[in-house]
């Protein structure tokens, strides 16, 4: 296990679980697809083992949250916040391999 295995808590079982709950709960899409203001927690990383254990060390690994502030014109990248306060910019192709779903709160009804 490396460093990116262990959210801030010190507690992989916890974010494993996260993400578990939030792909049941709710259909989970690409990062690429959330707009601008949305809060989506990340379920999958779709990438190399090496890719994806960097990006869960910048925040945006399995069971972590996102904010998504906003989208580059012209299929630009999308500037996200993580959980930690982290901001970075996402290249709209890496955003395709990332899956996230929708927050608890942010569920609509019926």
């Amino acid at each position: 296990m490396s460093f990116a295995d262990v959210d801030s808590a010190g507690s992989v079982a916890g974010t494993e679980a996260r993400a578990r709950d939030a792909s049941a709960a709710a259909p989970a899409g690409p990062l690429s697809e959330v707009r601008a203001g949305e809060r989506v927690i990340v379920v999958e990383v779709g990438l190399d083992a090496e890719l994806a254990a960097w990006l869960g060390a910048m925040g945006l690994g399995p069971g972590q949250t996102l904010t998504s502030i906003r989208r580059a014109a012209f299929g630009g990248p999308l500037h996200v916040r993580t959980g930690s306060g982290g901001e970075l910019a996402i290249n709209a192709t890496l955003a395709r391999s990332i899956l996230v779903a929708p927050l608890p709160s942010q569920r609509r009804v019926g």
